[in-house]
C-alpha cells in the first residue's frame, strides 16, 4: 500500500450493541462472538488465569514488536502505562518500533530476509502474510500452543478465522476478532469546496474537478498526494473488483460467483484509468515526485498541507473527529465515490499479529496478545490512550476523544492486529458512521466464495517477484499519471509486455488452480 494502511479500517465491533452488525459480513460458518459489554468482565479473570496456569514467568521478558505507521507524540507515555500492566500480569514489556507508511513495503520483507531480532509483528492479507508464511518467516501456531498461552483468544475467535489464517494447513497469525470494512473513500476540505462554489462530490469526476480548482486557486496547498492505496477509489472499487493479493494486478469481480481471475492491466477499464490519471496529474492534482514522496498523507491533511485525503472510512472518521476539535472551520466532508457498487466486508485475516519464526519468547508473546485483545485496561490504553487525558469513555461501547488525543490518535497506532469486540465507537461521529455502514449493509454488501481465499505462491515465487518488480518500475508511473499511456517506451503497452515477460500468465493460472477448489466447495 503505497502511502498508507489498512489500513486502520472501520471496526464494526462496537456496532453490535447498536443492532447494526452486517449480516453478510462474515462467511456462513462464522457466528458472532459475545458483545463487548458481555466480554469485558471475563477478560481480567481470563488474563489472571493465563498467568496462573503453571507457566513460568519468573524471568522478565522484553518483547520486540514491529507495528506499521508513524509513532505519535504521546506514544511513550501511553505505552509506559501499558508496560506497567504487562509487567504486573505476565512479567513482560513491549519494545515497539514502527515501519512508516512510506517505507514499510520495502522494509517489511527485508527484516525477515535479514532475520532481524524481533518477536511480534503486525501481519495482514495486504501486508505480506501469505508471502512471509510460505517463506517460513512466521512461527506456526498449534491449537495446543494457543490454548495454553492465549486461552481467551482461542475461546473467542470464530472458527472460520482460524481457517482463513491457515497456509498449507498451518496457522501463522492470530487474526482479529471483529467485522470491518476497508473500503476506500475520500475526505476533503469542505470550506474550500464552498469557497469556490463547487458541488458536493458525487463522482470521481467531481473529485478531479475539485483537485483541479484547488491546484489553480490555492497555491499553498497540494490538492492530493496521488492515487489511493492500490488504486482502490479510482479503479478497483468502481469496477466491483477485488484483489487476492493487493500487490499483484490480479482480481475477480465480486458480483460473479464463477471466481474467474484476470490481469486487470489487460482490460479496457485500466486503459481508461491510465489516461485519466495522466490527465489529472497533468492538471496539477498531485506533484510529479508523488512516487518518491514519503509523507504521511493523513498527517499532511491534518496539518493543512493537503486539500484531500483518500483512505478507509475508519481512518477518515477519526481524522474528521480530530479536525472538528482542532479546525472546525475546515468543515471536513467525507464521500463514498462508488456508493452504489457492490463490495465485500473484510476477512478476519485483514489484520492480525504473528510471531517471528526466530522468536525465543513466543510463549510470552502469545500471552501478551491475549492481554492486548481482552484485558479492558490494556486494550483501551493501546486504542485510545490515557483515560481522562486522551479520551473519556461514553457508556460501555463508545468514547469521546479529548483535545490531547491529537498526540495519541484513537486506534491510530496500529492496534488493529488485536482488534476485538471490545472496540469502542467514536461518539462524535457515530451518526455519520451509522449512515455509511447502514447503507452498505442494506444495499451493497455481498459475499463471494473467494473472500476467504489465501494464495500460496510457493510454485511461482520467482514469477511473483518479477511481476512485483514490474509493478514498481513500469506500473507506478502509470498509476500516478507520470507517463503518457501512449508513450512507446514507457507507456501502457510496454507495461503489458513487461508483465508478460515476468510471468503474469503463469501466476494467474496458478492462482486460479488454487481458487477453483474453493469455489467448487461453496
Amino acid at each position: 500500500m503505497a502511502n498508507t494502511k489498512k489500513l486502520a479500517t472501520l471496526s464494526l465491533a462496537s456496532l453490535f450493541a447498536m443492532g447494526t452488525v452486517l449480516s453478510a459480513c462474515s462467511p456462513k460458518e462464522a457466528s458472532p462472538s459475545p458483545s463487548a459489554s458481555s466480554s469485558v468482565p471475563q477478560a481480567s479473570a481470563s488474563a489472571t488465569a493465563a498467568a496462573n496456569t503453571g507457566i513460568d514467568t519468573s524471568k522478565e521478558v522484553k518483547l520486540k514488536t514491529v507495528l506499521l505507521g508513524s509513532k505519535p507524540k504521546a506514544f511513550d507515555e501511553v505505552y509506559g502505562e501499558v508496560n506497567k500492566l504487562m509487567k504486573q500480569k505476565i512479567n513482560a514489556t513491549l519494545d515497539i518500533s514502527f515501519l512508516d507508511w512510506g517505507e514499510y513495503q520495502q522494509k517489511y520483507p527485508l527484516m525477515f530476509a535479514a532475520n532481524e531480532d524481533f518477536d511480534l509483528v503486525f501481519s495482514a492479507t495486504w501486508s505480506y502474510y501469505a508471502q512471509q508464511a510460505t517463506k517460513n518467516g512466521f512461527m506456526p501456531l498449534t491449537e495446543d500452543l494457543i490454548k495454553k498461552f492465549a486461552p481467551k483468544t482461542w475461546a473467542e475467535e470464530p472458527k472460520v478465522a482460524w481457517e482463513q489464517a491457515k497456509i498449507n494447513g498451518k496457522i501463522y497469525m492470530i487474526p482479529q476478532n471483529n467485522f470491518e470494512y476497508s473500503y476506500h473513500m475520500i475526505g476533503i476540505r469542505g470550506d474550500l469546496r464552498q469557497k469556490y462554489n463547487l458541488p458536493e462530490i458525487k463522482t470521481y469526476d467531481d473529485y478531479v474537478n475539485y483537485l483541479k480548482v484547488i491546484s489553480e486557486k490555492e497555491k499553498d496547498f497540494k490538492p492530493s498526494i496521488g492515487v489511493s492505496e492500490f488504486n482502490s477509489v479510482e479503479l478497483i472499487q468502481p469496477n466491483e473488483w477485488n484483489f487476492v493479493v493487493p500487490q499483484l494486478p490480479i482480481v475477480y469481480k465480486v458480483t460473479e460467483a464463477t471466481g474467474k481471475l484476470f490481469n486487470y492491466v489487460d482490460t479496457p477499464e485500466f486503459a481508461t484509468f491510465a489516461k485519466k490519471m495522466f490527465d489529472t496529474q497533468k492538471a496539477g492534482a498531485w506533484s510529479r515526485d508523488a512516487i518518491a514522496n514519503k509523507v504521511d498523507k493523513t498527517q499532511a491533511f491534518k496539518d493543512g498541507k493537503l486539500a484531500s485525503v483518500e483512505w478507509n472510512l475508519g481512518t477518515l472518521l477519526r481524522t474528521k473527529s480530530e479536525m472538528q476539535t482542532t479546525h472546525p472551520d475546515w468543515k471536513v466532508e467525507l464521500y463514498d465515490l462508488s456508493a452504489d457498487k457492490k463490495r465485500l466486508s473484510n476477512p478476519f485475516i485483514n489484520n492480525g499479529m504473528s510471531i517471528h519464526a526466530g522468536s525465543k519468547n513466543y510463549e510470552r508473546a502469545l500471552m501478551a496478545i491475549d492481554l492486548l485483545r481482552y484485558d479492558p485496561e490494556i486494550h483501551d490504553l493501546t486504542n485510545y490512550g490515557i483515560k481522562g487525558k486522551h479520551y473519556e469513555p461514553v457508556g460501555k461501547d463508545q468514547f469521546k476523544p479529548l483535545p490531547a488525543s491529537a498526540d495519541f490518535p484513537p486506534s491510530g497506532t496500529d492496534p488493529w492486529g488485536w482488534n476485538s469486540l471490545n472496540e469502542r465507537l467514536d461518539s462524535t461521529v457515530a451518526e455519520e458512521t451509522i449512515k455509511f455502514t447502514e447503507n452498505w449493509k442494506k444495499t451493497v454488501t455481498v459475499n463471494h466464495p473467494l473472500e476467504t481465499f489465501t494464495f500460496d505462491d510457493t510454485k511461482v515465487k520467482n514469477e511473483v517477484a518479477a511481476v512485483s518488480n514490474v509493478m514498481e518500475t513500469y506500473g507506478k508511473p502509470l498509476f500516478y499519471g507520470l507517463v503518457d499511456p501512449s508513450d512507446a517506451a514507457h507507456g501502457l503497452q510496454t507495461f503489458k509486455d513487461k508483465l508478460k515477460q515476468a510471468g503474469i500468465d503463469k501466476v494467474v493460472a496458478e492462482m486460479q488452480s488454487q481458487a477453483d477448489p474453493v469455489i467448487a466447495k461453496k
